[in-house]
């Protein structure tokens, strides 16, 4: 299953980033996610693992992730390493100009029970979570921009 959300935030590309890599602070933006947990020593860069406890349709799971990717400031890729949540995704941001910034958000997930799970999460789950992916999406941008103009002021 495949999603892919985009939005446009008026921060440069450096504050996304650094909002967007401050693991602790995603459930600040994320809608689904309770807390975030760095699992390894390392903070930054291909490895960093983390624990999330994630809201699935009302269900706590672990979403845990490591980075497979991490090119500042422009593409964070993770592999979902967790028993129900299975795939990979990234964020990539595109510098549009000195204080505007495309951050899209990709998922490829792999529903479990085959192709009936296919069927059942393409149908079901993917209207609710293309829901969620852009509200969240809609609080990370708010966030930079708050914080984009604090910083100026």
């Amino acid at each position: 299953m495949w999603l892919e959300v985009a939005r446009e935030a008026h921060a440069p590309r450096d504050r996304v980033w650094t909002v967007l890599t401050t693991w602790e602070r995603q459930p600040e933006w994320m809608l689904d996610a309770k807390a975030v947990y760095v699992l390894t020593p390392q903070r930054s860069g291909v490895g960093v693992t983390i624990r999330c406890p994630t809201n699935l349709l009302g269900v706590t799971v672990q979403d845990v992730m490591r980075v497979t990717r991490f090119d500042a400031p422009r593409e964070l890729a993770v592999v979902h390493l967790g028993r129900i949540i299975t795939g990979s995704g990234a964020f990539v941001l595109d510098d549009l100009g000195p204080d505007r910034t495309r951050i899209t958000w990709w998922e490829r997930i792999d529903p479990p029970f085959g192709v009936l799970g296919e069927r059942v999460a393409t149908t079901v789950v993917l209207p609710i979570l293309r829901r969620v992916f852009g509200r969240s999406l809609d609080r990370l941008v708010a966030l930079c921009e708050q914080e984009h103009a604090a910083g100026r002021g």
